[in-house]
């Protein structure tokens, strides 16, 4: 017996039955049932329900369904529906940024080391600094794609005695992907004087100038700075505007991150009257309610979104999260999608 695009057949071993609507490969059919669902399944388990000789009651129409000779797919090509099979192409790249506390006193300012994953994979990293071949653990964890996270802070004093950084790491997605090689860079930094304004610049991934190390892999930096030239108007439109909001955006909906916005407008109606320090009271009560009800509800990620200001609102979120939920990573989340102000917490490890 053989099958065809558009046969009506039913399960030899389950229930109903449904129209053949594609050939994912030589031994597995895909099935639209009556129930309205693309099922995979495999053709010796498929019975055409209007073959001659094959019933399916066991009675008049012909021969009982459990002698009925196994169906046989057809030598056709390959078909394959590209709905089922597509998946994102990777594109970008991971860099090292050095972010200063204090741009205006840099002789004497500590300074940040950061890891940004400017890709559209997850990036599960090693950070270590080397000195003479020999490599010491600092850091290890995961960064979602757009996303940059604090590695360690140094002072000028300890910072200058380091000669290199390494980074390894491997780019993935969740289903489907293109496999990468595995990432292995080393940043140089023996040359750089942390104290001087001219080794820092605008970027698009701090509302600062800093220290941005390239560290790709591959030859996607032609690309890269071509889409960073592009954007970079409208990633500076993201920074903290008059009157402490954040200018939103449109976002595709992720079903698998919830959203949490804890401008002090969003919560009260009436703030006129609060004072700095009751403002932040009502931001942090808000801010550990959803955290709470997300942990119960099985949330996987939570972005909390705080905008820029002076800092006092992430500080605070960021010394909860340490003091109370020391397993949750938590990251800034994406600045292609919340610019500077905005917290991504991994409730699922």
């Amino acid at each position: 017996m053989t099958l065809k695009i558009g046969d009506r057949v039913r399960f030899l071993n389950d229930v109903g039955g449904g129209t053949v609507t594609a050939f994912l490969d030589q031994k597995m059919v895909e099935v639209l049932t009556d129930d309205g669902f693309d099922v995979p399944v495999p053709a010796t388990e498929l019975l055409l329900e209007a073959s001659a000789g094959y019933g399916f009651d066991g009675g008049e129409r012909g021969i009982e369904t459990k002698n009925a000779a196994p169906p046989v797919v057809r030598e056709v090509p390959l078909v394959l529906k590209p709905e089922v099979y597509k998946h994102k192409a990777f594109k970008g790249q991971v860099l090292m940024a050095i972010v200063p506390d204090n741009d205006k006193l840099l002789h004497v300012s500590d300074l940040k080391l950061f890891l940004i994953n400017d890709s559209n994979y997850s990036f599960q990293y090693v950070i270590s600094q080397n000195e003479k071949g020999v490599g010491e653990f600092i850091k290890s964890g995961l960064l979602e794609p757009d996303t940059k996270e604090e590695i360690k802070k140094y002072n000028q004093s300890t910072l200058s005695k380091v000669k290199q950084f390494s980074i390894q790491g491997l780019f993935f997605k969740e289903g489907l992907f293109d496999r990468q090689e595995a990432f292995s860079e080393f940043v140089d930094i023996a040359d750089i004087s942390f104290y001087k304004a001219g080794f820092y610049s605008e970027n698009e991934y701090f509302n600062q100038k800093a220290i941005i190390f390239p560290g790709e892999k591959n030859d996607l930096k032609a690309e890269v700075e071509k889409l960073t030239q592009s954007e970079l108007f409208k990633v500076t439109e993201l920074k903290e505007a008059p009157g402490g909001k954040v200018p939103k955006q449109k976002k595709k909906v992720n079903p698998e991150i919830e959203e949490v916005d804890l401008h002090i407008e969003a919560i009260v109606d009436e703030h006129s009257g609060m004072s700095n320090g009751e403002i932040i009271n009502v931001q942090m009560a808000r801010f550990e309610t959803a955290l709470e009800t997300a942990i119960r509800s099985g949330t996987k990620k939570i972005v909390f979104i705080h905008g820029v200001g002076n800092g006092r609102l992430k500080h605070e979120i960021s010394a909860k999260l340490d003091r109370k939920y020391p397993d949750f990573n938590y990251q800034d989340a994406s600045f292609k999608e919340y610019g500077y102000g905005a917290t991504l917490v991994n409730l699922k490890q």
